[in-house]
């Protein structure tokens, strides 16, 4: 294998210069988009140096990538790609439901790289260090599972950019990520839910569909699909498929008795196809959740995910519901997911003991 530096000289006598690569027997060209036009001055004759010595130095450095490389020609378009750019398209041509947990592992990748002073990304500057670096961000800012869900997105980007040839080695393969399974959303105990429904909400649909997600356990990405085909008034059952496990699972399929409250927050029958919760986006009613939790003055950073978490951990704990039927409510398959709330659930009996009162034992 051989890389030389060459020039091919135009008729106004300027040098476009290129390398001239060899492997196996087989010629490629590679330009550099380095011209040297015809000097006169002095300081022209310097700037047609220094462009020579830049140019010696790319032809160096890409001698040793074939090398490391084994001699793997990459076009040069690929070597030039932002990275960014290329995780943005990765997100834009995304077609799967969890589509909004890619969105914010790219949103939180980019957050990284300016905390770097990084705004453009070569596929060249993707190595472990930077990778581990954006897990160790991300276990910093974010609780729970959220930090893991968002790093295996990214995972899934650079083993899908190994696919498209941008980058030889997974420099996410050697991390070590693990799942925290312990439960740290926060949780709404049935008396704070009745204080949230007393106050006022900036929007009435979203508190619909806030208050049907407490007494239900309904994720966001079911709750505002729901129509009222998926309602049976006469046998008052709510039946509708999980997004989050439709092309995973058998079991997605959940089907949910409704109790006369239930029944009176969906509202009489309308057109079928019609939404039973007129929503706004996930972001836009996060934003009216969090004023209305103000306004209910609830000191809890409240998503829409901890309107699941309260529904089990109150049938848990206050209802006192055998584990394998809220799991059945929840439309989980096995008890592995479920298990996770008694982390929830001790520290309720923890608040309970902490909240009795002192007593004075010394003797009077």
């Amino acid at each position: 294998m051989s890389v030389k530096l060459r020039e091919n000289i135009k008729s106004s006598g300027a040098k476009s210069l290129y390398l001239d690569i060899v492997i196996n027997g087989k010629r490629h060209k590679e330009y550099l988009g380095i011209v040297l036009k015809p000097a006169k001055t002095t300081e022209e004759k310097e700037r047609n140096r220094e462009l020579k010595r830049l140019a010696e130095t790319i032809r160096a450095k890409r001698e040793i990538e074939l090398h490391e490389n084994n001699y793997d020609l990459k076009p040069s378009y690929k070597r030039n790609v932002d990275f960014i750019e290329y995780y943005q398209k990765y997100l834009d041509e995304y077609k799967h439901t969890d589509k909004r947990i890619v969105k914010y592992s790219f949103r939180w990748f980019v957050d990284y790289l300016q905390t770097q002073g990084i705004k453009r990304l070569k596929p060249t500057m993707l190595d472990e260090a930077l990778c581990k670096g954006y897990w160790d961000y991300l276990q910093r800012n974010l609780n729970g599972e959220t930090p893991y869900n968002y790093f295996n997105k990214f995972k899934q980007v650079t083993r899908q950019a190994i696919n498209d040839e941008l980058i030889y080695k997974n420099p996410t393969a050697r991390i070590k990520v693990g799942r925290d399974e312990g439960l740290k959303k926060e949780i709404l105990s049935l008396e704070e839910i009745q204080t949230l429904a007393k106050a006022p909400c900036p929007n009435n649909e979203v508190k619909r569909a806030f208050i049907f997600s407490l007494y239900t356990g309904l994720r966001w990405c079911d709750v505002k699909e729901l129509t009222y085909r998926n309602v049976d008034y006469s046998n008052r059952k709510l039946r509708y498929i999980q997004a989050k496990t439709k092309h995973k699972s058998k079991n997605a399929s959940n089907i949910l008795d409704l109790s006369p409250f239930l029944l009176n927050v969906i509202g009489k029958i309308k057109n079928p196809d019609d939404k039973i919760f007129k929503l706004p986006s996930h972001t836009g009613a996060l934003k009216i959740l969090r004023a209305w939790v103000e306004n209910a003055k609830i000191n809890k950073r409240i998503t829409w995910h901890c309107a699941r978490h309260s529904f089990a951990v109150n049938q848990l704990s206050e209802l006192k519901t055998d584990i394998k039927t809220v799991a059945s409510l929840l439309g989980h398959s096995s008890l592995k997911y479920i298990e996770r709330y008694s982390r929830a659930i001790d520290e309720k009996k923890k608040e309970a003991i902490n909240k009795l009162p002192n007593i004075n034992l010394e003797n009077e």
